[in-house]
């Protein structure tokens, strides 16, 4: 119920996104990541949306993403970037310190919370 709710009100309230029936990927997660359903995500938000992520692509269960579970996300240059101590994979700490950075760059007002709007323009200028 909460889930419908905030995904009518996100979309009433978001001029960048017109009242449709297919919403994309990135504001389904937005959606679900937003816990209290106030139209915005902190970083304790992403930093869960992350954690999760990671916990279900780990399919080995050994606390490091791999380039065999990540698939073509491996050649991304993101990947080898957020790759800290250059060992081909991603531990959950080199993933939290990545979405810290992401966040305060996604952050452009500065408050600490991050609308629909904001994460749209920060992944629109990541491709």
């Amino acid at each position: 119920m909460v889930f419908a709710a905030t995904a009518a009100a996100l979309l009433a309230l978001s001029p960048a996104t017109p009242a449709k029936a297919d919403m994309t990927e990135l504001e389904i997660i937005f959606i679900k990541g937003d816990q209290n359903g106030d139209l915005v995500l902190n970083k304790a938000e992403v930093l869960l949306i992350a954690i999760t992520s990671f916990n279900e692509t780990d399919s080995d269960r050994d606390n490091m993403l791999e380039k065999k579970e990540v698939g073509k996300l491996a050649s991304d240059p993101e990947f080898s970037d957020n790759d800290a101590d250059k060992n081909g994979a991603l531990s959950i700490e080199e993933v939290i310190a990545e979405k810290l950075a992401d966040f305060k760059t996604a952050d452009t007002n500065s408050d600490g919370m991050l609308t629909i709007i904001e994460v749209k323009k920060f992944y629109e200028g990541k491709q």
